[in-house]
């Protein structure tokens, strides 16, 4: 056996192993996209509550766009990480900022310890508050309105 021969043979190793890795990848992120979008799927719209954000002017100067409005179907988290629902890119605005989600006929509003902080017409929050309709919330100053 050859030099040759065998590099050939540890190189066909190699490639093989490269090709698993990268099909494994792509499965895994499908994976976890569909996991992501289930949730939504398991519960149809007609029996989950839904409310949204609307973004109204704010006080800050804001780096990227912001869609006109974010649904919320039941629950959602709100931050700059991929896993939120409510992705908001800007600097101000903490990994896992905030949580609204729907409980027994109410709409409730969380801080999750954010650094630049929750606000609820105005005033800083610091535990669960119930949320009423055209409440304006501030997410370390990207305002929005609470809408049913």
């Amino acid at each position: 056996m050859t030099i040759y021969n065998f590099l050939s043979s540890i190189l066909s190793y190699v490639f093989t192993f490269i090709i698993y890795l990268f099909i494994f990848s792509v499965i895994r992120l499908i994976y976890l996209d569909v996991k992501k979008m289930s949730r939504f799927e398991k519960n149809n719209t007609d029996d989950v509550a839904c409310a949204s954000l609307k973004p109204v002017k704010s006080r800050v100067d804001i780096s990227s766009p912001l869609k006109s409005r974010y649904a919320i179907y039941g629950y959602a988290e709100i931050g700059r990480a991929s896993s939120c629902d409510i992705q908001l890119h800007e600097d101000f605005i903490s990994a896992k900022h905030a949580r609204i989600w729907f409980d027994s006929g109410e709409w409730y509003l969380e801080d999750l310890g954010s650094r630049n902080g929750t606000a609820v017409n105005g005033q800083r929050i610091r535990e669960v508050v119930i949320l009423d309709p055209e409440d304006e919330i501030s997410f370390g100053g990207l305002n929005f309105v609470f809408e049913l």
